[in-house]
């Protein structure tokens, strides 16, 4: 795929530097359109997107972040419509790269930490400061975005791979879950998506990419979604190091300890279910391989927290992970591949 004529009328307006190559980057979810420019002098990042609203959203927490010191790709251009915007390029070695590849346990370790805390500081320093009618979609995780997720996962994982279940009991699950939600403290900026491969490393420093689904919600959702990652395989040692660092950061906030511990739990609780769902749509529907990949992983993680009776609150969901944590289904998983 090449250039457009936007995109080439943009880049010529801002960086008068000669096009040496132009190369499409593999995008594994969303429907922007990522390039690689690299020229004469430098390499930049272009992007092409049509939903503007999310381009705006995108726009504007870059540019809070940026002014707070939190570091994210620096944007250089936007043209006129919005549908096209350039961003230095940061290189290609995401956190999870990172792990996979092996790179020493204490350079990771320190990246990890370095992630959380900036992490940490975004969500407090800026709980007071973020225009929330700035957000695309969804402007708080409320009650109403908890089921959405719910229903994500039972429609694209218990669906399709045709579980048998109890309707009305997994609704009323599904509400309980999605009301203790609603209690917990919801000041802060959710990045909605805060895991391995939506954090860059440059100079040995953790920079933030893709926060535009971002929303305010409730502490613990994004530490979750990093140090359960399905592919970055923690040891629980590491989980509950990195976890102890975020309370720590969080210890100025006027939030009891048992109701961050309760904000961990159900976010654990909902972003594995949440996972589910997106790995059914991307991967059982979509056959996308890192989706598919994933989807035993997060079987592994859901099978960790029925060992550490992470449901007992939930018994019919308990009763429903046990199922998915089958060699049956294990087995309508494969045949579904």
């Amino acid at each position: 795929m090449s250039l457009s004529e936007n995109a080439k009328t943009l880049f010529h307006s801002a960086i008068s530097e000669s096009i040496l190559s132009v190369e499409l980057i593999a995008n594994s979810a969303s429907n922007r359109r990522y390039f690689r420019i690299v020229t004469s002098e430098n390499s930049y990042i272009l992007t092409e997107s049509d939903v503007i609203d999310e381009n705006e959203s995108f726009f504007y927490f870059n540019t809070l972040f940026a002014e707070h010191g939190i570091l994210v790709p620096k944007l250089i251009a936007i043209n006129e419509d919005k549908s096209c915007y350039i961003q230095e390029d940061i290189g290609n070695q995401s956190l999870l790269d990172r792990v996979h590849n092996h790179v020493d346990s204490e350079t990771v370790t320190e990246l990890y930490k370095q992630s959380i805390l900036q992490l940490a500081r975004l969500q407090i320093q800026l709980k007071h400061k973020i225009d929330y009618t700035k957000c695309y979609d969804f402007m708080v995780f409320d009650e109403k975005t908890v089921l959405n997720d719910l229903f994500y996962f039972k429609n694209y994982f218990l669906d399709r791979l045709d579980l048998m279940y109890h309707k009305s009991k997994l609704i009323e699950e599904f509400q309980l879950l999605a009301h203790e939600i609603s209690l917990l403290p919801n000041d802060y900026f959710l990045y909605r998506d805060f895991q391995g491969r939506n954090i860059f490393i440059k100079d040995n420093k953790p920079y933030f990419i893709d926060f535009q689904g971002g929303m305010k919600g409730f502490p613990c959702y994004d530490l979750v979604s990093l140090i359960w990652q399905a592919k970055a395989q923690l040891t629980e040692q590491q989980k509950l190091q990195y976890k102890n660092l975020y309370f720590e950061a969080f210890s100025s906030e006027p939030i009891p300890l048992e109701l961050m511990e309760k904000c961990y739990s159900y976010s654990l609780l909902l972003r594995i279910l949440q996972l589910f769902g997106a790995y059914g749509l991307r991967g059982l529907v979509e056959k996308k391989k890192h989706f598919i990949e994933s989807i035993s992983y997060n079987i592994q993680n859901l099978q960790t927290i029925l060992q550490q009776n992470q449901l007992e609150q939930f018994p019919y969901l308990e009763e429903i992970a046990e199922k998915i944590c089958t060699q049956d289904t294990q087995e309508k998983i494969k045949n579904l591949i």
